[in-house]
């Protein structure tokens, strides 16, 4: 089981930043989603959440997925996540 992060431990802007990129998701605002998480990438380039939401918003508007980058971020609570993100991918290049 995947310890659970407490909310107290992550910075209070990084958690707001997380929120609104999944809020984007959420909503199928896949290329708001994309543009607001290439800048927080910016700001919290080692962020788990915030690269794998990246790289999701990337693949419903088209955009290149960084595929070594997901490999690097691959372990049993991704994992779905991120077949899902290169099953995307993939149908958007053969589109």
């Amino acid at each position: 089981m995947r310890k659970k992060v407490k909310s107290e431990e992550i910075q209070p802007e990084l958690v707001f930043a997380i929120g609104l990129v999944w809020g984007h998701l959420s909503a199928r605002q896949f290329e708001e989603a994309y543009l607001l998480a290439k800048g927080c990438m910016r700001v919290w380039p080692e962020d788990r959440s915030l690269a794998l939401m990246s790289a999701y918003a990337a693949a419903e508007v088209l955009e290149p997925v960084d595929e070594r980058k997901l490999a690097g971020l691959r372990d049993s609570s991704s994992d779905d996540w991120i077949r899902l993100v290169l099953r995307r991918a993939t149908q958007g290049a053969d589109a």
